[in-house]
This record gives C-alpha cells, structure tokens and sequence, in this order.
C-alpha cells in the first residue's frame, strides 16, 4: 500500500449518539499528517466518543467518511480492511482484552496474525517495550487476573508494538499513576519521529497541558463537534 500524504482523515463526518454510552459527531473535519500527534480533549462526563472506532473502519459514518492512508474504509474490501487495521495500534478507554487468551498472547496477537515475523522476535520486542514502560516482561496471566495499573501498561505495549502507522490512544493514562505520563509521552513521540501519526484523546489536564508532545495539535471535543483548541487553552 502507498503511503499518502495523510495518514488519517476525517472529511465532513457525522455519527448518531449511541443513547447514553457513546456521545456522536457531527460535521468533524481531521487530518494528520505522518509524524503528527493529535490531542483531543474530552468533556467530563462525555468521555466515551466514537473517534477510535471509526479512525479504524469499526463504524460507518452516517454521513462523510474516514479515510486510513488515503483510502476510505467504507470503500474498501474486508480483507483489505484487515491489513489496514493491522498497521493501527490501538489502546481502549476500557475493555478490549480476550478473555480467553493470556495478557502475552492478547499483546501480540495482532503482530502474530498479520505479520511473518517468528513469534521470539514479537515477544522480544514486546518485552522491551514493557520494560520501558515499568513492567518486567509481559505477563502470561489471564487479564482478569491482572492488577489494573499493569493490564494498562500491557495496552500501551500492544499499542505501540511491531511500529503501526497509526497510534489511536484513548484516555491512556486510566489506572496509571500520574508520573507515568512521561514513558507513554516519549513512546508518543518516537512513534510520531518514525512517520506515525497518533490520535490521543484525555479529560486529564496535565496532559493537555503536556509541553513534551512534540509537534501536538490540540483540539476540543463540544457537543458533539471537534474543533482546533482555542489559542488560549493551549
């Protein structure tokens, strides 16, 4: 697949409200560029946004559509989908672990069925990855059994593992103290000085108010809008 000049793009999207779990959009209007993180910052008690799911083809826009490397995902095959999918790293606000599989086996799943890559070299890279991030190795226990603040350093090893194009980062810093933000931020930032682009999306304030994202474009989410961060808030 060719690179383009965005690697996301959101053109003119709208997407209804799902009742009172999922707030919707209307009229978003995104682009980013390889190397470019986006912060979005969330209202309180309207956190739960569609964002993740529609920059990875899970949701068809009423209206408008997001493209992934210049390509719209309504446009594209299943198949085609599956690989573009396998080039997004992804951490959710909440969930997103098989309970069926260990954390190790959930954390390189994805490198797993995409890539030819022998499955040492993705667990060598994975427990590198952890070790940046505080954790030991990964580990081979059922998510359930995992304490919450080491489940989420986990997610941050998953999103960033086997160099995605595309890193979607949902309120990450949930059940992590607040000193951590420093490795996820320098994770950020070496994946953006690769050619990826990142998606943040935060209701904390230190991180809005980071200085250390290099290169960040803040936006807002109002209503069911997102809008560039007024020069005053950033």
């Amino acid at each position: 697949m060719a690179e383009t000049a965005n690697i996301l793009e959101w053109r003119d999207v709208t997407i209804p409200a799902e009742g009172y779990e999922r707030i919707g959009l209307r009229g978003v209007n995104l682009a980013l560029a390889p190397g470019v993180p986006a912060l979005v910052r969330l209202e309180q008690g309207r956190e739960r946004t569609p964002l993740g799911d529609a920059a990875q083809g899970l949701i068809t826009p009423q209206s408008g559509e997001v493209l992934f490397n210049g390509r719209s995902w309504s446009r594209m095959r299943a198949s085609r989908q599956s690989v573009c999918r396998g080039r997004i790293g992804r951490v959710f606000d909440e969930g997103g672990w098989m309970s069926n599989l260990d954390v190790a086996e959930n954390v390189t799943l994805s490198q797993r069925h995409h890539t030819r890559r022998r499955g040492a070299d993705i667990l060598r890279e994975a427990n590198g990855l952890a070790q940046s991030f505080g954790l030991r190795e990964i580990p081979e226990l059922r998510p359930r059994l995992l304490h919450r603040w080491d489940l989420r350093r986990a997610a941050w090893v998953r999103a960033f593992l086997g160099a995605p194009l595309l890193v979607i980062l949902e309120q990450p810093m949930q059940n992590a103290p607040p000193q951590a933000d420093e490795a996820l931020i320098e994770a950020a930032n070496r994946a953006c000085a690769r050619g990826a682009a990142v998606l943040w999306t935060t209701a904390s304030t230190p991180i809005w108010k980071s200085t250390t994202l290099y290169g960040v474009r803040r936006y807002v989410m109002q209503g069911e809008a997102l809008l560039p961060a007024p020069e005053n808030e950033v």
